[in-house]
């Protein structure tokens, strides 16, 4: 009995320390988005639940419990930016093996960044994809396929209006993300979105910023046009 204690204890112990740690990190990570934000003029907000309807699509919209939080908005080589985390839980019930009812909360969080188009476009998703997703997308005629043979094997491309996916990934847009091999975006509405498991760092907030930055960079003057922008 006094071993089993002991272990309780022991156990305890561990989890309270690890919690600790977690929470000095969370508390440490805060401190520097703030900081961040505040070194170039952008603004933080530890939480506001308003931006988790901002978008439509997975993750979006799944589960309860729902929260952005670390909300940093401002502009970023001239557009509109947000980032934040996302998170919602997901509630189980079950029967255990003694047919006792248990419940079981997860909770899945999310890295959100994205930028304003400026105007409204049509859903687009690019995303990397493996042999078995691309034979799916093709059975069911749902990956559309570009001139690009070594981009069709590295991504999978959704969109409703294949014209438009097809003017906005021209051979030097797709000769780009073939140098971000690891992204996947999206237009929403009137933003270029990207959703990551997990948290970004500061490093991986300023290497994605960068990189969809340069996507909205390469889409073409006429696309811009039809889409109500100015040219360039």
């Amino acid at each position: 009995m006094a071993a089993v204690v002991l272990i309780a204890i022991v156990g305890f112990g561990i989890v309270g320390v690890l919690g600790y740690f977690s929470w000095l990190a969370a508390k440490k990570r805060r401190e520097a988005l703030a900081a961040l934000a505040a070194s170039r003029g952008w603004t933080y907000t530890e939480r506001d639940d308003r931006y988790v309807d901002e978008f439509d699509g997975s993750p979006f919209g799944t589960g309860h419990d729902r929260r952005a939080t670390n909300v940093l908005s401002g502009t970023y080589d001239g557009r509109v930016f947000l980032a934040f985390d996302y998170r919602y839980s997901t509630t189980e019930h079950y029967t255990d093996s003694d047919g006792h009812s248990r419940t079981r909360t997860e909770t899945h969080p999310y890295s959100v960044i994205a930028l304003q188009i400026g105007a409204q476009a049509p859903n687009l998703s690019v995303s990397p994809e493996g042999f078995f997703g691309r034979m799916v997308g093709r059975l069911t005629n749902n990956d559309i396929e570009m001139e690009s043979e070594q981009f069709n094997r590295a991504f999978t491309v959704h969109c409703e209006d294949r014209k438009f996916a097809t003017d906005v990934l021209h051979p030097l847009m797709m000769e780009y993300l073939l140098t971000l091999p690891d992204l996947a975006w999206s237009f929403r509405g009137s933003s270029l979105v990207t959703v990551e498991a997990g948290q970004h760092s500061l490093e991986t907030l300023d290497a994605t910023l960068a990189a969809i930055d340069g996507i909205l960079d390469r889409v073409p003057g006429f696309v811009r046009t039809s889409l109500g922008l100015p040219e360039t």
